[in-house]
């Protein structure tokens, strides 16, 4: 039974010790588990970390504080200009900033701050280009404090800094514009307080200057006959965009004194907040010159109605003048009618000489054209010629030939060639194919040919000929 006994205790003891080799073993299985469950996760927490760090926008890197670069993710390498990773990895960060010292200024503020927030620098890239970068870096210590490296994220800045400064010069330029401006230009808020002024709008109003101007409403300076329109296109500018032309408005100077301005209204953006701009253009001469105009136009007017009403009157004068003339012109032509030619017609009926004949006939020519007004046209051509050419022109005028003429003025042929000349210059007939018999009767039967021609010409200067005659 002993035997037997000792038997079962050893084998109760073996079971023990199994279960207790079982437990062990299992609760090493447990924590075999663990740490394979914990090894995965941080595997997948690596490949997380790493799918963020090469997807990145930033430039992400890690270097030693030496400047070594330790890694960097893809977008580090497309800012600053590497053609790949490896060529990254084999740059110092000095290198690539566009001053030493810069570096150094980095690294210090690092050291002291042990981490550094938008921090703005000058970058260099691998090709010489500068660009500008908004950084934040942290320094890593270990348990003791001592540096291990430096983890930095960075981007290109260069297209927003170049924008905030093409803005500034912008605005530095429209500010030196308005400066300049000889026009008067006032920017106002929504209750009507002038927030800007440029020197020409205090030159306008007659202060020192535009800090005399800024604070006051533009209601001060506007006459009260216009702070209505003045209200309503600051509404219509400030509520829906509206810009107003150029409209005549007064302006009260410092002194009481008025002038006229053409205001035109547009909305802003000032100071971050909407305003209305003015530009008030100073018109007051030309205001004057214009009313100044419209005065003599005025007058002008008045003085043109009198000169019509004169030379109404001097057309009635004249038309009664006409008439008495016409009157006077009739009776004259009855009057040698009458008296005068009745007893011409009497003595070329009695006998008389071949020359009397041709005298008597001149007197009557001349004495019917006197009865037809012809003393007009004495005045237009005969008043240029000597008495003698007077006797030939006339005698010319009834036909009579050379020899004839000669016989009755006695004198030589030649001598009446030569006056027949003398009647085709004065006449302005020489180099032209006019019969001068033909001219000189048509000057005879047309008045208005012959009451064209001026009534005074130089002594010798030609008469304007009436209608040609083909010569013969």
């Amino acid at each position: 039974m002993r035997k037997d006994g000792s038997a079962d205790e050893n084998s109760v003891a073996e079971v023990r010790a199994l279960r207790k080799r079982l437990a062990l073993a299992t609760t090493r299985i447990k924590r075999l588990e663990k740490v394979q469950h914990a090894d995965q996760a941080l595997r997948e927490s690596e490949e997380r970390y790493r799918r963020l760090f090469e997807d990145d926008l930033t430039g992400d890197y890690l270097a030693t504080v030496d400047g070594q670069i330790r890694d960097c993710n893809p977008a580090f390498v497309t800012i600053l200009g590497f053609q790949d990773r490896k060529e990254a990895l084999r740059t110092n960060l000095r290198a690539l900033y566009a001053e030493q010292a810069d570096y150094d200024a980095f690294i210090k503020a690092l050291r002291v701050t042990g981490k550094l927030e938008h921090y703005e620098c000058v970058r260099q890239r691998r090709d010489g280009v500068r660009i500008h970068v908004v950084e934040n870096a942290v320094l890593v210590t270990d348990a003791h404090g001592e540096t291990q490296h430096i983890r930095g994220y960075l981007f290109d800045n260069t297209a927003a800094k170049r924008a905030e400064r093409a803005l500034r010069d912008a605005e530095a330029r429209y500010r030196g514009l308005i400066e300049f401006l000889p026009d008067a230009v006032v920017v106002s808020d929504a209750d009507e307080r002038i927030v800007f002024a440029n020197p020409a709008a205090a030159r306008l109003i007659g202060v020192s200057g535009p800090g005399a101007i800024v604070g006051r409403s533009v209601f001060e300076f506007f006459h009260s006959s216009s702070h209505a329109t003045v209200r309503a296109r600051s509404q219509a500018a400030l509520t829906e965009g509206v810009a107003g032309p150029a409209e005549r408005r007064r302006v009260v100077r410092s002194d009481q004194s008025a002038l006229d301005v053409d205001t035109a209204v547009t909305p802003i953006e000032f100071d971050s907040q909407p305003c209305v701009l003015r530009v008030n253009r100073d018109v007051t001469a030309r205001v004057r010159v214009e009313e100044e105009l419209l005065r003599k136009d005025r007058e002008i007017s008045l003085q043109f109605g009198k000169i019509e009403k004169l030379n109404v009157a001097l057309t009635a004068l004249l038309e009664h003048r006409e008439q008495e003339s016409q009157r006077h012109l009739a009776g004259l032509h009855a009057t040698i009618e009458q008296l005068v030619l009745a007893h011409v017609e009497t003595l070329k009926g009695t006998a008389l000489t071949a020359d009397q004949r041709i005298l008597i006939e001149v007197i009557e020519a001349n004495l019917r054209n006197v009865a037809a007004s012809f003393v007009r046209q004495l005045d237009a051509w005969k008043v240029q010629l000597t008495p003698t050419e007077v006797q030939v022109a006339d005698l010319v005028r009834l036909g009579k030939r050379t020899k004839e003429i000669a016989r009755v003025l006695h004198v030589s042929p030649s001598a009446i060639a030569f006056h027949r000349n003398n009647l085709r210059g004065k006449l302005g007939l020489n180099g032209r194919p006019i019969n001068l018999v033909s001219y000189l009767r048509t000057m005879a039967q047309n008045p208005e040919a012959v009451g064209r021609q001026p009534r005074r010409r130089r002594r010798g200067a030609a008469v304007k000929p009436p209608a040609p005659s083909p010569r013969v």
